[in-house]
């Protein structure tokens, strides 16, 4: 009897071996060293500390010595104060006697700012500068105003708008400005863009007038009113300044124009002075 073969199979699979995860070593941290004590201080240390002290000490109060010695207005007074800059409207008497007034101390501890605000406080300042000049003198450089009109009553205003108040007369010949409380600045500006507009016509403003309702009004040299109203005042007074040559050359006999409206949209009207005395006589 003879023996048959198995017919081949898959072979069974051996069982799968885990490895078991392997957890790195890591470095112990070094152990913390204790800072050392510090050194006991001997009679060395503590010779040399006050030494330190001592030095410091005697530094200071040699400070403090030469400064008070540099402060004694009797060893270095201020004795002049020279001023500078073109004045036209200002003395350099009032100047200097107003940096005089907050002299304090010696020539080296005067408090150069204080005196600048003193002299700026004056009206007619609109900025200064202070410095020494060795031995004995401070030196005043002053930038004057310039007023560019009248305001309101009694006051000034410059090209940049703000308004001073200068005692005694203010100069002759200056045009008026006028409007409510805070709008200098906005006037000023007005006042140079408009002089400008009448510029090619020949004619310069005297008055310029903003009222409560900010509407705008000018009167010329010769006395002639012009109504601008609220909006686009230039464009009105450059509209009006084209035909004004021939406009009010058409005046009757021995009249001007005392106020001419421009507020209308298509046009303006004019009001005529009367006439005055002996027109049309030969």
């Amino acid at each position: 009897m003879s023996a048959l073969p198995l017919p081949a199979g898959p072979r069974p699979r051996r069982p799968l071996r885990r490895r078991a995860a392997v957890t790195p070593l890591r470095p112990r941290p070094a152990p913390r060293r204790a800072a050392p004590p510090p050194p006991a201080r001997g009679p060395e240390g503590v010779l040399r500390a006050l030494t330190a002290l001592a030095a410091g000490l005697l530094l200071a109060g040699l400070l403090l010595g030469a400064w008070s010695w540099l402060a004694d207005a009797g060893r270095f007074p201020v004795r002049r104060v020279a001023v500078e800059g073109e004045l036209r409207h200002l003395a350099p008497g009032a100047v200097a006697a107003a940096a005089r007034g907050a002299l304090a101390g010696s020539f080296f501890t005067q408090d150069l700012e204080a005196v600048r605000r003193e002299v700026e406080a004056l009206p007619w300042v609109r900025e200064a500068a202070v410095r020494r000049r060795w031995p004995d003198a401070l030196v005043v450089r002053v930038s004057e105003r310039r007023p560019l009109a009248r305001w309101g009553a009694g006051g000034l205003v410059d090209a940049d708008g703000t308004v001073f108040r200068p005692a005694g007369p203010v100069p002759a010949g200056l045009p008026r400005l006028e409007g409510p409380a805070g709008s200098a600045a906005r006037v000023t500006a007005a006042y140079r863009e408009l002089g400008g507009v009448l510029r090619p016509w020949g004619r310069r403003i005297r008055l310029l007038r903003l009222d409560e309702r900010r509407s705008w009004s000018l009167v010329l040299e010769d006395g002639t009113e012009l109504v601008l109203g609220r909006g686009a005042v230039a464009w009105r007074l450059a509209r009006f300044v084209r035909v004004a040559e021939r406009a009010l050359g058409e005046a009757p006999p021995g009249r001007r124009a005392a106020r001419v409206d421009l507020r209308y949209s298509n046009g303006f009207a004019v009001r005529w002075a009367p006439a005055t005395a002996g027109a049309g006589r030969g």
